[in-house]
């Protein structure tokens, strides 16, 4: 499949960074590799993999490289692999590693923050009420498929108001912006996604 659109400024930075597959700082898009925060490593990885994820890119090679935004996330992510990738990178420019993660376990783990428990025994008392109401909700909206993603996303919301203590409005006001924005990302293509 080929495609009659002319070349990007973006899709050419896009095509540089797949060059080399070992390259994660360049497949991340992350330009100071040296002095990247977790957090930059973060939203590089949040970007890259919503712009890549097979269901949101038509590209034939989005899975593929869905994988590798995945791989490179798993490695820069955490200290000690970073730093193992870091050492290998400057003593022979290539890093080997057999570890291949699972790209749609890693792209989970970066939404589900806000599911860290936050009270000493949580009780399992909200989500399957929230899930019992979604589905209501979401029946009369969309029928069968509405009420598939209203069981979802009540579930969800009722989790965190076990996990948390607290309402899932007070629990998403203390987050950051950007948090927030991520959260209503993830949220809306998940919506979206479901509704067609």
């Amino acid at each position: 499949m080929t495609s009659t659109a002319k070349p990007t400024a973006d899709t050419a930075a896009a095509e540089a960074a797949f060059a080399d597959p070992e390259d994660y700082y360049a497949i991340l898009q992350i330009a100071n590799a040296e002095t990247a925060t977790e957090d930059q490593i973060r939203q590089a990885y949040i970007r890259e993999s919503l712009r890549w994820h097979p269901d949101r890119n038509p590209d034939p090679r989005a899975t593929e490289r869905f994988q590798m935004v995945a791989q490179a996330y798993y490695v820069l992510s955490d200290k000690e692999r970073r730093a193992a990738y870091d050492r290998a990178r400057k003593a022979s420019g290539k890093y080997a590693t057999d570890e291949k993660v699972d790209p749609a376990s890693v792209f989970g783990s970066v939404f589900d923050e806000l599911l860290i428990p936050e009270v000493p025994n949580p009780v399992w008392f909200w989500q399957p009420i929230g899930g019992v109401a979604g589905t209501m909700l979401g029946f009369i909206i969309l029928n069968i498929p509405g009420a598939v993603f209203g069981y979802y996303m009540g579930s969800k919301m009722g989790k965190v108001r076990d996990m948390k203590g607290v309402s899932v409005y007070e629990a998403f006001s203390k987050l950051t912006k950007e948090k927030k924005n991520e959260i209503l990302s993830h949220l809306a293509t998940k919506m979206f996604k479901n509704a067609i």
